[in-house]
């Protein structure tokens, strides 16, 4: 008789597997954004990929997924996940605007609650953007203690204009990265960090919606989550009374949190 793998071999495979699983669904997601012959079509993987994420949200292996997800290697990293997301929302509404019966085939986009009240960029909000030839994003991840920052812009091209909705392709962009100035730790760290230091700290409770992007700062733990660096900060400016200059980014600007702000109350184009 053969060797019996153990424990820690099957719940590697196990992973793996579940990794291919969604995978898997988002090639065939983007596959059906670039040439959308039919509603059919695109909301069957879309339907697939959310029925997946609700089955496994509270999968344990679900965080090796994320650890093999962050990897460019995987094909499809947080950058390359929240694209897929816009160019869906894209479709979605150009479809919505010509009135078209194909709605009735096509999920909608997650809600706001859905994907952790992350803030959407304004252009998504105004409903406008499935105009544009060219949608221009960008995915920004920096370190739990912010000295260290990457950019990923990426573009999403109106193509194929010949199926029931114009279809949507992804043509990735530049990174940057960037350290706090003030800092000469952060220099160090800019030279021995791994690529996946921002995205590997998002774990399974950050991970929201069908695209497993992390949440938003309005989003609800489930449980308490360790203190930090803002409370941590917080708490060191009420027991010293020096005031500290903030950090700057070489390029000058001021951090701040993941993602562009929006106006608190405004629902203008946010479903949910």
């Amino acid at each position: 008789m053969g060797q019996q793998p153990s424990a820690p071999e099957t719940r590697v495979s196990a992973k793996k597997l579940k990794a291919f699983e969604i995978l898997g669904l988002y090639t065939q997601l983007e596959a059906a954004l670039e040439k959308p012959t039919g509603p059919a079509d695109v909301g069957q993987p879309y339907r697939q990929i959310v029925a997946w994420c609700k089955a496994h949200a509270l999968d344990l292996d679900l965080e090796g997924v994320l650890e093999i997800l962050a990897s460019e290697e995987s094909g499809y990293p947080p950058w390359r996940r929240q694209a897929l997301e816009e160019a869906y929302r894209l479709l979605y509404d150009e479809a919505a605007s010509s009135g078209s019966l194909a709605l009735d085939r096509l999920p909608e986009p997650p809600t706001s609650e859905e994907i952790g009240f992350r803030p959407l960029p304004e252009a998504l909000v105004s409903g406008e953007a499935y105009k544009q030839n060219c949608y221009a994003g960008c995915f920004e991840d920096q370190s739990a203690w912010r000295m260290y920052r990457r950019r990923f812009d990426y573009e999403i091209y109106r193509v194929n204009a010949a199926g029931f909705v114009a279809g949507r392709k992804i043509v990735s962009g530049t990174q940057t990265r960037s350290v706090c100035a003030a800092d000469v730790a952060s220099k160090v760290a800019e030279t021995l960090l791994p690529d996946t230091c921002c995205v590997s700290r998002e774990d399974m409770y950050s991970a929201k919606g069908p695209f497993l992007l992390p949440k938003g700062s309005r989003g609800q733990p489930r449980w308490a989550p360790p203190v930090g660096d803002e409370e941590m900060s917080n708490s060191f400016a009420s027991h010293h009374t020096k005031v500290l200059e903030p950090l700057h980014w070489e390029d000058g600007e001021v951090p701040s949190q993941r993602g562009r702000l929006s106006m608190p109350g405004h629902t203008g184009g946010v479903r949910g």
